[in-house]
């Protein structure tokens, strides 16, 4: 090797290995850090990284108004609790989520989203538990380091404060059971001496969107929560325009933005909520109306219309599906 090769090849070692300093030399700009507390016999954690300020303007600025934002850096932000809470009101079961944020210059949207492990820009509005908002302060001091902070306020009860640059929020919470957070009900009518039962879940809307994103466009829904819904009649009946004989079904729904597909499945009611499309006896369309109010929790109702009709109807948030029920 001829001197010149010699000295490019010590140049690009100089070159490429030089930035490379050890790891425990390289200075980590958001480091992991957690906080967690102790209430009564429940414990609560908060796994965050910590960006600075490192002359820059934040709020507004590097966290954008009105954006959905990860809470911190890097990974996304994750809240553990071993028992079942009441985070700013909202019903939260004892388990592992992500911590996620909408800041605007007055009050901040929380939200509590059930996919875990996943990087701070993989935020899927899907899988969101719940949304709630909290008012946020101006803060005196400056806060150069985004914080992240647990602490009682009483022995069943804290507060988690988020503060960075001189903005803090406080969010309230207590150990509480929250039961059930879609509970099993049913609708029954008698038409013609004979009964027509559904059995379903009630889920609630918990500040979160429903249409188009809890219950996706397009895609085929359990038409409620948990056991997909289930449909037994003991006579034969129309419903729209379709004969349902007697027997034990299944009720899925294909919601689109402007139409709603009942499909009565020949699977049992009571069964696991996986669809089977080889298994459709019929799909049946419902007619779509926008609700005055707010339907929450989900509810499914029949209305009567003399002794063998009935309008059976579905709502949530704010639209009600409807098709006529009838026995011959």
């Amino acid at each position: 090797m001829t001197l010149c090769a010699r000295f490019v090849v010590v140049l690009l070692a100089v070159t490429f290995l030089a930035p490379c300093a050890p790891a425990q030399e390289r200075k980590i700009l958001s480091p992991r850090d957690s906080v967690i507390l102790v209430l009564d016999t429940s414990v609560i954690a908060v796994s965050y990284s910590r960006p600075s300020m490192r002359g820059r303007t934040i709020m507004g600025d590097l966290v954008p108004w009105n954006r959905v934002w990860r809470t911190g850096a890097n990974q996304a932000t994750h809240l553990r609790t071993s028992s079942d809470i009441r985070l700013g009101d909202m019903p939260v079961p004892a388990g592992n989520y992500t911590l996620w944020t909408i800041p605007s210059p007055s009050s901040w949207t929380v939200i509590l989203n059930k996919q875990t492990g996943q990087w701070g820009t993989q935020y899927d509005e899907r899988q969101d538990l719940a949304r709630f908002r909290v008012a946020s302060r101006r803060i005196s001091a400056l806060c150069d380091t985004f914080t992240i902070a647990l602490s009682k306020t009483g022995k069943q009860s804290g507060t988690l404060t988020l503060m960075w640059e001189r903005t803090s929020v406080a969010v309230p919470f207590k150990k509480a059971a929250v039961g059930v957070l879609s509970p099993l009900d049913s609708a029954s009518i008698r038409l013609g001496g004979k009964r027509v039962l559904i059995r379903y879940s009630r889920p609630s809307m918990r500040g979160r969107t429903i249409w188009g994103i809890v219950v996706p466009w397009d895609t085929v829904w359990r038409t409620g929560a948990n056991l997909a819904t289930a449909l037994d009649v003991d006579a034969d009946v129309t419903v729209g325009t379709v004969r349902i004989p007697r027997g034990s079904y299944t009720l899925y729904s294909l919601p689109l933005q402007d139409s709603f597909s009942l499909i009565v499945s020949t699977v049992p009611g009571g069964a696991p909520p996986q669809y089977e499309p080889g298994r459709d006896l019929s799909r049946i369309a419902m007619r779509f109306n926008r609700s005055q109010r707010s339907i929450d929790p989900f509810r499914i109702w029949f209305e009567p219309r003399g002794t063998r009709k009935a309008v059976l109807r579905m709502g949530w948030a704010d639209r009600i599906y409807s098709v006529d029920v009838a026995v011959p």
